[in-house]
């Protein structure tokens, strides 16, 4: 006589389950716990971990990020004008035919971190590329650290 139908078949079925069951409520479980403990942890222990950024460090690599795309905007200017460059950086933000500036959409230059303009040069014969400048936080040439001068000559 045959087992009645199901009875060995479904067992075996559901003892090969199980393990699978079990893996997935752990995975869950363990997840939703390391999930829970980082956000109990996070605003006490791991506040220091997250915030470690110098602020000197984040000004500079702002104002580096600004002088290149300012060089990069005076690079598509003197391509869409012969080859000349603007006399002051104002240039880049005046609204073209196509209704952005050189910039896009911003119609302001970008100032440095310490809210300044930006210094240009034009190109010279004694120095072929344009120049963009910012004299660091204190605003004077020269300076280290946070005072120290950024350029794109040094890029």
């Amino acid at each position: 006589m045959s087992p009645p139908l199901g009875s060995s078949a479904q067992s075996q079925s559901q003892s090969a389950s199980r393990p699978w069951i079990q893996f997935a409520i752990l995975t869950a479980v363990l997840t939703l716990g390391g999930i829970a403990l980082i956000r109990i942890l996070k605003p006490a222990a791991l506040q220091n971990l997250f915030s470690r950024s110098d602020p000197a460090e984040v000004a500079r690599g702002k104002a580096l990020n600004d002088i290149r795309w300012i060089q990069d905007a005076l690079l598509v200017y003197a391509s869409r004008n012969n080859g000349e460059y603007p006399r002051t950086l104002e240039a880049l933000v005046e609204i073209g035919k196509d209704g952005k500036t050189y910039f896009g959409n911003q119609q302001e230059l970008p100032l440095d971190p310490w809210k300044r303009s930006f210094l240009y040069e034009q190109p010279t014969p004694e120095h072929p590329k344009p120049r963009v400048r910012s004299l660091g936080a204190d605003g004077q040439p020269g300076g280290v650290g946070m005072n120290a001068d950024l350029d794109s000559d040094t890029l």
